[in-house]
């Protein structure tokens, strides 16, 4: 029989999909028992001093534990992929190799941090724990987007925004005309997006356990227009009726622009993204530390 410790954390069985994360990091204890060697991926921001520095170190400690480090060029066989940089490097990089299914857990080098796991003084037990198999996943789904033939992937979030002028959006919900927008634009968001830009534009922060679309207009000219919630199984579509210098962004990263009458088409993701966290709290107690919400004083 296998010697399975109460101290390894467990992953709540809550459907088939996580079920299955159970059984992969039931898996990964069963290795580290065993003394197996891991294949642990490391990517980095390029340019991002701190990040190339601590790679090194890291690099050279998982070695020494006599586990295998695999480049971003050989990931294939990763049994994590560790992240050095903020948030959009951990999305961008789980983004770019969401096919590998395999849990991101990110160290901060970057700024805010709210999606990584640990800061980057931490980073030498944060190995401790990956290599101990003691990793608690966040399964999130993905965004599939689509302008004609082509075809991109996003996790925070998708906007159509007019750069300099006024835009003028129809939006479309599973086949019926849903809203018309005139302002700045629009935000389609997933939960881990939640407490991205969409936030930022008035939308409501979401548990990364419920798979949503969150569609919040940017700046409507007139009454407010609030944020909706949208199930993961709807399609979205997004017209430009009128508009100049309108630009389609993916996680606040890549631009293409849109000429009026064009559509753009957002449904759930082929693949789901997985974080790796070290307690199972992480995204409440990230909120607290981020954004003050348990210290806020009382009115």
């Amino acid at each position: 029989m296998l010697p399975l410790s109460h101290s390894k954390p467990l992953i709540l069985v809550k459907s088939i999909t996580v079920h299955m994360i159970y059984v992969q990091s039931r898996l990964v204890n069963i290795l580290y028992w065993y003394n197996f060697p891991m294949k642990i991926g490391i990517v980095f921001k390029e340019g991002n001093v701190k990040a190339q520095s601590l790679v090194k170190e890291a690099s050279a400690y998982i070695r020494s534990r006599g586990h295998e480090v695999l480049g971003e060029d050989a990931l294939e066989g990763a049994d994590y992929i560790v992240t050095f940089g903020g948030d959009g490097t951990l999305i961008h990089k789980a983004c770019e190799h969401v096919e590998r299914n395999v849990p991101f857990v990110g160290v901060n080098t970057g700024n805010i941090g709210f999606l990584t796991a640990v800061e980057s003084d931490s980073w030498q037990e944060a190995m401790d724990k990956i290599l101990a198999g003691k990793v608690f996943v966040s399964e999130r789904m993905s965004l599939q987007v689509a302008v004609g033939d082509k075809l991109y992937s996003a996790v925070n979030e998708v906007a159509v925004k007019g750069l300099y002028r006024v835009v003028n959006l129809k939006i479309n919900i599973k086949g019926e005309d849903f809203l018309s927008i005139l302002g700045d634009g629009v935000i389609v968001a997933g939960q881990t997006g939640s407490t991205a830009y969409s936030l930022s534009a008035g939308g409501p922060i979401v548990d990364p356990d419920l798979d949503c679309f969150l569609l919040t207009p940017i700046n409507p000219i007139g009454l407010p227009i609030p944020s909706v919630v949208l199930s993961s199984t709807d399609t979205i579509s997004i017209s430009v009726a009128k508009g100049g210098d309108v630009s389609l962004i993916i996680d606040g990263q890549e631009h293409t622009k849109l000429e009026s009458g064009a559509v753009v088409g957002v449904k759930k993701g082929e693949n789901n993204i997985k974080f790796g966290y070290f307690d199972q709290n992480h995204f409440l107690k990230a909120l607290n530390a981020k954004f003050g919400l348990g210290s806020r004083a009382k009115g």
